[in-house]
């Protein structure tokens, strides 16, 4: 995945966040977890591509996957990634038309 565009990095990222919520969230550190849907969808999807996904994201400094737990704590610089635009993400699955917003500001972050 490395080679793909930032674009599809992005769309790939929100593509994903449909699935998942944010189930503690402090500056700087992030724990999300998948859904019943989520498990459903991620199943089929290769274990490298997320992480490929996540590793590409700018101000991301750590992330451990608890598979039993269905979730993913995400260690972030705040300085980069603010806590609002993570909020944003998160809130996507309830306000999808805000979609082509949030894009735009990761896209601002990966370029």
């Amino acid at each position: 995945m490395k080679t793909n565009s930032n674009e599809k990095i992005v769309d790939t990222l929100l593509d994903y966040v449909r699935y998942l919520k944010i189930v503690h969230h402090v500056q700087g550190r992030i724990r999300i977890k998948a859904g019943w849907d989520g498990i459903r969808h991620l199943a089929g999807v290769n274990e490298t591509v997320p992480e490929d996904v996540i590793d590409r994201v700018p101000g991301i400094t750590g992330y451990r996957v608890n598979k039993k737990a269905l979730s993913v704590i995400i260690a972030y610089d705040s300085a980069i990634l603010p806590f609002e635009l993570w909020e944003e993400v998160g809130a996507l699955g309830q306000y999808p038309m805000k979609q082509e917003e949030v894009k735009g500001k990761l896209m601002t972050l990966l370029n």
